[in-house]
C-alpha cells in the first residue's frame, strides 16, 4: 500500500505546478549581461555570458561556488525559480543546482550531480553548512552531457522540487538570508547555463508622490461558449475547473490624487490558475477622483482547482517598474458573478463615473441574487439627446444602470435584453421591436415570457388628443400623432404577444415637460388630467409611471438619475442586498414614500402612480 505514496504525492505536485504562473520577474536568456551576472577570471572560477550561454567553471574539488544576482522577489507569495543547464564536465559526486535566499548570513541549494542524485543544503555563514535531504537517486536525472531543467517552487508555505518536470520532493519553508538567487557549482565542475527565471512577485522600488487610491469596484464574468470567443466556458456565471474565462474589473479612484501614465500589472496568487491575458501591462487612463475604468483579465483555472476563491494581485507602476500601490482581490469559485455588459460591437460598456455621495453606489455596487428570471424579456429604452426636442438630462444614465440591474441583480439573460438609447430609439425601431413578428415576439417564443419595458425620455399629450404619447429621437412636438409612439398603442402591441406578466416603468411625465418642469409644447399643451391612459384590466400587467397631474420627473444630481429611477434602483439594490420578495405593492410604496419626502425638501409636490390589480401578484425579486 504505501509503495503507493510517492506516486500519489507525485500527481498532487504535479498538478500544483500548473498554477505558478506569476508575473516574470527574471526570463535570462543569457544573450546579453544586463543583469549583471559575475563575469571573471580567477584562480577558483571563471565565468562568462556569450551568445545565450552562461559558460561557468569550478576549478576546485573542495566547495562551493555561486554565481547569483539581486532578484527584487517578493517572497510573500507562491512563486519559482528554474533554471536550464548541462554539466561539461566534473566530479561524479557534485554537481550544478539552483542557489536561492541569499545573503550575508548564507544561502540554500538545491543540487543535482553528475552520478544521477540530487540533495538540497542550507549553508550558515562561518559554518560547513547542513543537508536538508541527503544525496538521493532520481530517475528523473539526465546524464553528464544532457540538458536538465530544475525547478524550486514555493507554494502555501512549502517548497517543492522538480527536475525535468517531474516532482522530487518538499519541504517546509524557512526564513531567508537575503533575496539573491542563481546558480551554484559543488566541486569540480564544468558547465553551461542557458536560461535561468524566477516568476512570481516583484519587490518594486516606490513610485513617489503616488496619491491615488485604486480599489476593486466591481467584476463581471464572461464564460460564454461561443466558437469564435477567447473564453471556453459553460455560460452559466460561475467559475469552474477547467473553464477559461474573462473578467472585467472595475477599478475605482478613491482618493484625490490622480493616477496618470500609470500601468497595471495583473497576476495570480492563488494555485490552479493560469492568466493568458494581458501578458505584460494594461495601460490606465488618468482616472480622477471618483471615476473608474475597466479592466479585462482572461485566466484558465485547472481541472484539478478545488479552490472556494481565486486570489489576484494588481500592481500599479509607472514606465519606470517603480510601484505606487498593490491591490489584492478574492473572487469566489462556483458562486454566481455578475455578467460582463458589451455593447453591439462587443465592447464592454456601462462604466460610470462616480459621483462623491452617500448614495453614489447604486452606480456601482450590484449585489448578487439568486433570482431566477431566465423566462424574463426585456426592452430598455433611453433618450436623452432628442433631435428635435430639448435634452431629457440623465435619461442615458437612466437606461443604463436599469439594464445593469436587469442583468446583475434581477439576472435575466443578457441576450432577452434589447437596449435602444438616443437616435436607436426611432419610431420605426420601436414598433418593429414590438411588433407581432419583432424582436421582442422572437424572445417570447423562445420562453422569456415575462416582458419587462422601462422608458426614460420626454412625454406628452398633444392639444387636440388625449392620448399621451413617448417622444421618440425624432419626434416633434406640434405632431407627436404622427412621430410619438402612443402609449395605448405600445401596451395593446405588448399585450398582442400575450406575455404572462407585463411590467412597464415610465421614467417621464406626460405634461410637455422636460426634466426642470420648462415646457416644450406650444402655447403650453395639455397636462396628465387630460390624458386617457391604458386601463389596466387583468392580474397581469403592472404600469408604474414617474409622476402624475401638472407635475415634472425632477432629478437627483448626486446620483445623475431621474428621481423615479434613483429609488427604483435603490428599492431593488436595498432588497436584493437582503434577499427579500419585491412585488409591485412593495415596490410602489418604497418609491412613493421616498419621492414624497425628496420633493418636499425641493419645494414641489411630486408622486409616482401605479395602475395594477395584483400588485402584491407580479414580482421584480422573487
Amino acid at each position: 500500500m504505501f509503495k503507493c505514496l510517492p506516486l500519489i504525492i507525485s500527481l498532487i505536485f504535479c498538478s500544483v505546478s500548473f498554477a505558478q504562473v506569476k508575473e516574470t520577474v527574471i526570463n535570462e536568456t543569457f544573450i546579453s549581461n544586463y543583469a549583471g551576472w559575475p563575469e571573471d577570471i580567477t584562480k577558483v572560477y571563471s565565468a562568462s555570458v556569450n551568445g545565450g550561454i552562461y559558460y561557468i567553471e569550478h576549478f576546485q574539488s573542495v566547495g562551493s561556488k555561486t554565481f547569483d544576482i539581486p532578484t527584487k522577489l517578493y517572497l510573500g507569495t507562491n512563486y519559482f525559480i528554474e533554471t536550464e543547464a548541462k554539466i561539461i564536465s566534473g566530479d561524479n559526486n557534485n554537481g550544478i543546482g539552483i542557489v536561492w535566499g541569499k545573503g550575508s548570513g548564507g544561502f540554500f541549494s538545491f543540487v543535482i550531480t553528475n552520478e544521477g542524485k540530487y540533495y538540497i543544503r542550507k549553508k550558515t555563514q562561518g559554518s560547513q553548512g547542513e543537508y536538508l535531504v541527503y544525496p538521493t537517486a532520481s530517475k528523473a536525472i539526465y546524464p553528464k552531457g544532457k540538458t536538465n531543467k530544475f525547478r524550486v517552487q514555493y507554494s502555501e508555505g512549502e517548497l517543492m522540487f522538480f527536475i525535468n518536470g517531474k516532482y522530487i520532493t518538499h519541504l517546509p519553508v524557512e526564513k531567508y538570508f537575503g533575496d539573491n538567487a542563481g546558480v551554484i557549482l559543488y566541486g569540480k565542475q564544468k558547465a553551461e547555463v542557458y536560461n535561468f527565471g524566477i516568476y512570481g512577485t516583484k519587490n518594486y522600488e516606490i513610485l513617489p508622490d503616488y496619491k491615488a487610491k485604486l480599489r476593486v469596484a466591481s467584476y463581471e464574468i464572461d464564460d460564454n461558449t461561443g466558437i469564435n470567443s477567447d473564453v471556453f466556458g459553460n455560460g452559466d456565471c460561475r467559475i469552474q475547473p477547467g473553464e477559461t474565462v474573462k473578467l472585467a474589473i472595475t477599478l475605482r479612484n478613491q482618493s484625490y490624487g490622480q493616477c496618470a501614465n500609470l500601468r497595471a500589472v495583473f497576476y495570480a496568487i492563488s494555485d490552479y490558475v493560469k492568466i493568458i491575458s494581458p501578458n505584460k501591462y494594461l495601460i490606465l487612463n488618468n482616472i480622477e477622483r471618483y471615476q473608474s475604468q475597466v479592466l479585462e483579465l482572461t485566466f484558465k483555472v485547472s481541472q484539478a482547482c478545488n479552490l472556494e476563491n481565486i486570489k489576484f494581485k494588481i500592481d500599479i507602476t509607472d514606465d519606470k517598474d517603480r510601484l505606487g500601490e498593490s491591490i489584492t482581490f478574492n473572487v469566489p469559485t462556483n458562486s454566481l458573478i455578475p455578467p460582463i455588459n458589451r455593447d453591439e460591437a462587443g465592447k464592454i460598456s456601462f462604466t460610470i463615473n462616480l459621483r462623491e455621495d452617500n448614495s453614489q453606489d447604486i452606480n456601482s455596487f450590484f449585489p448578487i441574487t439568486l433570482n431566477n428570471a431566465r423566462n424574463v424579456c426585456a426592452v430598455v429604452i433611453g433618450i436623452e439627446n432628442y433631435l428635435n426636442l430639448p435634452k431629457a438630462v440623465y435619461a442615458n444614465n437612466d437606461a443604463k444602470a436599469v439594464y445593469n440591474y436587469l442583468v446583475k441583480v434581477i439576472n435575466v439573460p443578457r441576450q432577452n435584453i434589447i437596449y435602444l438609447t438616443n437616435q436607436n430609439a426611432n419610431l420605426q425601431r420601436l414598433k418593429s421591436v414590438f411588433s407581432m413578428a419583432g424582436e421582442l415576439h422572437s424572445k417570447v417564443l423562445t420562453g422569456a415570457e415575462n416582458i419587462i419595458v422601462y422608458f426614460s425620455g420626454l412625454g406628452m399629450c398633444p392639444n387636440a388628443k388625449t392620448t399621451p404619447y413617448l417622444m421618440m429621437f425624432e419626434s416633434e412636438s406640434g405632431s407627436p400623432q404622427n412621430t410619438g409612439y402612443s402609449l395605448l398603442d405600445m401596451i395593446k402591441d405588448i399585450k398582442a404577444l400575450e406575455p404572462r406578466t407585463l411590467i412597464c416603468m415610465f421614467e417621464t411625465t406626460f405634461a410637455g415637460l422636460d426634466r426642470f418642469g420648462n415646457s416644450f409644447v406650444n402655447k403650453g399643451g395639455t397636462v396628465w388630467s387630460n390624458a386617457h391612459f391604458p386601463v389596466v384590466s387583468d392580474n397581469s400587467t403592472c404600469l408604474l409611471y414617474a409622476s402624475g397631474g401638472q407635475q415634472y420627473n425632477p432629478v437627483v444630481e448626486a446620483t445623475s438619475h431621474g428621481m423615479f429611477t434613483h429609488y427604483l434602483l435603490t428599492a431593488m439594490q436595498t432588497f436584493g442586498k437582503n434577499r427579500i420578495t419585491l412585488d409591485m405593492k412593495i415596490l410602489y410604496d418604497f418609491i412613493y414614500q421616498r419621492m414624497d419626502k425628496e420633493s418636499v425638501k425641493k419645494g414641489i409636490s411630486v408622486f409616482p402612480r401605479i395602475d395594477c390589480n395584483n400588485k402584491d401578484g407580479i414580482k421584480l425579486l422573487k
